[in-house]
């Protein structure tokens, strides 16, 4: 166990700082300001407002400016204002809340956090919502610290795919994160996050105990935030076939986390959040994406602000511009490009690269196939993950972390199994603004629907054992998913036989149905070689035996991704006409679906042996159909490197002053979910908040 260092300046605990509030000043005029007023605007730089490097005149300055509003930048804004800064989240989208809005809101922190303890002692929550007993043993409770950090730096940890998911996380980081869960757990709680039980532990959060809780609602006739509660309506449960504009993706039961009434998913957590933030008088200028940083030599001296250009999301119906959900705090500014200046320090929270197919291809060359998105791009939009954070900062002389990391965590690319849809991580109904951006719901079928049907390359060639395609390795977490010998309480940490060959064969589940759903094929052209799209072929037969329903919302016969014909041949030439991603025809269907149903009539199927793994049916019956199979690049995990207080670190292993780091914009740390985004966001807006006095 490793013993627990002192208060160094670098491990990223709280300092005790006391700070005066500072006015938020702008330069120029606004086109509309919302509730929450603007102090002392003038029409140009005032006296003492010096004009920026190579003469750059500021437009809006602030003290801590932060660039993104997801879990990271939200939190870290809550912190600083706390702190007494004054703050603007600047954020590309329409609304606020990042990947965070359509997560599930599984939130993993431990050390001997305050819900650990909670649900250790049997108690329930204050409000007493919680009426379901502990789900965890008190032992797969009793964390701390020490244990915590031993976990996300255990060298031994070798997953089901042969990687390992600790060895080389950032150990100055991890010291910081780990000192800073309980304190962030308790922050969330005061800005009205609830949580249910404790069950289990989310990916890269450790192997020793359990640490994740979800985040929930209660609901009831009104939607109350500081109450907890939430509509039917606004939890897109009042209808089947609707969410909201509240939440994009329709709340789920919590009922054995919490008791009856309680729902969960990613809008209990952003939307508190974004509710205490607004309340607190951060301001928020949105439509505005994040272009460059500004420091006082290129690549020397402070980072002093951010050029940022207007991005707004229209409607591809009405036309109309998108608008937020809440607007208290909304700065509405239409210029083209606005200058930014940060008296303390500037925030990197604007997401990472899996949206980025030039960037994400530096880690998989095939990921560099532009068909296949990042995870929420309806939601999010188009410059979404696109890896501003990591490009700018590089060009002002930052260094990089944990890049290979990409390769280790079973989410970051995979096949979904949502199908129909280009928007494939997870579902959206009508009713959220969002929707006409992807089309249709998608089908989910589930990893057991992919034996209903077969599987093709933008030629038409089957290419994998279609049962196995979607198959996934575990994601090394409590309390085992097969990454170590030991399951649960029985796990040890830092054991040589761990990562013992013997056991890594034993261990080792990796079906590879990625890769070959990726690989070259007859379309592949110089000087990409694509691998194109990916079908799912299926006939009348098919929805008769399964009952799936293929109509609107869950599939659109005009978005691209599903289509319906007589003849199999005619399905080919519909898919080449109106899928926006064909680049072939596929030549070969037709023959592809001929022999698969010779290989039904004999029972084997000599190509991919599936005859092992399930049934298999035959395609003849009309009408057939085919719809899209999505490979979608969900996290980033390679970014920037940053130490203990989140500052970002140049290539010499300095500090580059004035400019901090969190979520997925940083590198290091190969955890999944939302824990590591707050976290960091606490750590930042701390230190960020007490720069220069």
């Amino acid at each position: 166990m490793t013993k627990k260092r002192g208060t160094d300046s670098t491990s990223g605990k709280t300092p005790a700082v006391g700070m005066n509030r500072r006015d938020f000043f702008k330069a120029g005029a606004a086109a509309g300001v919302g509730a929450a007023a603007l102090a002392a605007p003038v029409a140009a730089p005032a006296a003492g407002h010096e004009a920026g490097p190579g003469g750059i005149t500021w437009d809006y300055e602030v003290d801590v400016l932060i660039c993104g509003g997801g879990c990271a930048g939200i939190t870290a804004a809550i912190r600083a204002r706390d702190a007494g800064a004054s703050v603007l989240v600047v954020d590309a989208n329409y609304d606020l809340g990042g990947r965070m809005l359509h997560s599930g809101s599984f939130l993993s922190l431990g050390g001997g956090d305050v819900i650990q303890k909670r649900d250790m002692a049997g108690e329930a929550d204050a409000e007493g919502y919680i009426t379901v007993p502990p789900v965890e043993d008190p032992a797969e409770l009793d964390d701390n610290v020490d244990l915590l950090f031993t976990d996300v730096t255990d060298w031994s940890i070798v997953d089901p795919k042969a990687q390992s998911p600790y060895r080389y996380n950032e150990r100055e980081m991890m010291r910081a994160w780990a000192e800073n869960c309980p304190p962030t757990r308790e922050f969330l709680m005061a800005n009205y996050v609830r949580f249910t039980r404790v069950s289990g532990t989310h990916g890269g959060g450790g192997l020793s105990r359990a640490r994740a809780p979800y985040c929930f609602l209660m609901l009831g006739d009104v939607t109350d935030i500081r109450k907890g509660t939430i509509t039917a309506e606004d939890a897109g449960l009042a209808d089947a076939e609707r969410t909201s504009p509240f939440a994009p993706v329709k709340m789920e039961d919590a009922t054995s986390l919490v008791g009856p009434g309680a729902v969960r998913n990613g809008v209990a957590l952003a939307r508190p959040l974004e509710f205490s933030m607004r309340e607190k008088g951060v301001h928020i200028m949105l439509n505005r994406h994040f272009d460059d940083l500004i420091r006082e030599e290129p690549f020397a001296g402070r980072v002093v602000g951010i050029r940022a250009s207007y991005t707004p999301r229209i409607h591809p119906v009405s036309g109309q511009r998108l608008e937020s959900f809440w607007q208290n705090g909304n700065i509405d500014e239409r210029r083209p490009s606005v200058n930014i200046r940060a008296r303390k320090a500037v925030i990197l929270a604007s997401g990472g690269h899996a949206g980025n197919p030039e960037i994400r291809s530096m880690f998989y060359g095939a990921m560099r196939e532009p068909a296949f998105p990042t995870s929420g791009m309806a939601l999010l939009g188009p410059a979404a993950q696109d890896g501003t954070a990591l490009k700018a900062a590089l060009r002002v002389g930052a260094n990089m972390a944990g890049m290979q990391q990409n390769l280790s965590y079973p989410t970051t690319f995979h096949i979904a199994s949502r199908l129909g849809t280009r928007d494939a991580y997870t579902d959206m109904y009508p009713g959220h603004p969002t929707f006409a951006f992807r089309g249709a719901t998608g089908l989910a079928v589930g990893g057991s629907g992919f034996e209903e049907f077969i599987a093709v390359n933008q030629v038409g060639k089957r290419f994998f054992n279609e049962i196995r395609l979607p198959k996934r390795p575990g994601a090394n977490r409590y309390p085992g998913d097969k990454a170590a010998p030991g399951q649960g309480l029985d796990h040890k940490p830092l054991d040589w036989r761990n990562c013992a060959a013997e056991w890594v064969r034993q261990s080792y589940t990796y079906d590879h149905g990625l890769d070959a759903a990726l690989a070259m094929n007859e379309g592949s052209k110089a000087p990409h070689y694509h691998s194109g799209s990916l079908w799912a072929i299926m006939d009348q037969d098919t929805i008769d035996r399964t009952g799936w329903e293929l109509r609107f919302p869950f599939v659109n016969e005009s978005n691209g991704y599903f289509f319906k014909a007589d003849t199999i041949q005619e399905l080919a030439g519909k898919i080449f006409a109106g899928h926006p991603y064909a680049r072939i025809p596929l030549s070969h269907l037709g023959t592809t679906v001929d022999t698969w149903n010779g290989y039904v009539a004999a029972g084997a199927d000599p190509e991919f042996e599936r005859e092992k793994d399930g049934p298999m049916y035959a395609i003849a019956k009309p009408p057939f159909y085919a719809l899209s199979i999505m490979v979608v690049w969900h996290d980033s995990y390679g970014g920037l490197r940053c130490n203990g207080r989140h500052q970002v670190i140049d290539m010499d292993g300095q500090p580059i002053p004035g400019l901090y780091a969190g979520g997925e914009a940083v590198g290091g740390f190969n955890k999944h979910g939302l824990g590591k985004g707050h976290v960091q966001g606490f750590i930042a807006g701390t230190f960020a908040a007490a720069e220069l006095g």
